[in-house]
């Protein structure tokens, strides 16, 4: 599967949104899920979680990603394995994911924050 989003994080230095893959819950629980979790953050970092809590992190790095600029997420899922592009730019690959092979795909943000999302996409296959 491969999930694509525009994202625009607001808060500088401190904001961070996410597109994720495999998701198993959402609704009041969603605190609790788990899935593929592919984060960007305003101070210039990435990760890769198997929950949206970030307790299990499965990659981090830089990104040089900023507050208030757009950029394109694309969290692409094949059988046990992943990668991630940033701006049609490979960031990231050979992430063994763990957990469901199924579930929701998600775009969110890390606590709340304002942040905008625009030309969501999903491709199952």
């Amino acid at each position: 599967m491969t999930v694509k989003c525009d994202v625009y994080i607001e808060t500088p230095e401190r904001g961070g949104v996410f597109v994720a893959g495999r998701v198993d819950r959402g609704g009041s629980p969603t605190r609790e899920a788990e899935g593929l979790f592919f984060w960007v953050f305003a101070d210039g970092t990435y990760g890769v979680t198997a929950d949206l809590l970030r307790k299990i992190v499965l990659k981090k790095g830089l990104s040089g990603v900023r507050a208030r600029e757009w950029h394109t997420l694309t969290l692409h899922i094949h059988g046990h394995l992943a990668s991630g592009m940033l701006n049609g730019y490979p960031l990231w690959k050979d992430v063994y994911v763990v957990g469901s092979r199924s579930g929701w795909a998600a775009i969110g943000t890390q606590s709340f924050e304002l942040a905008q999302f625009d030309n969501f996409s999903v491709d199952a296959s």
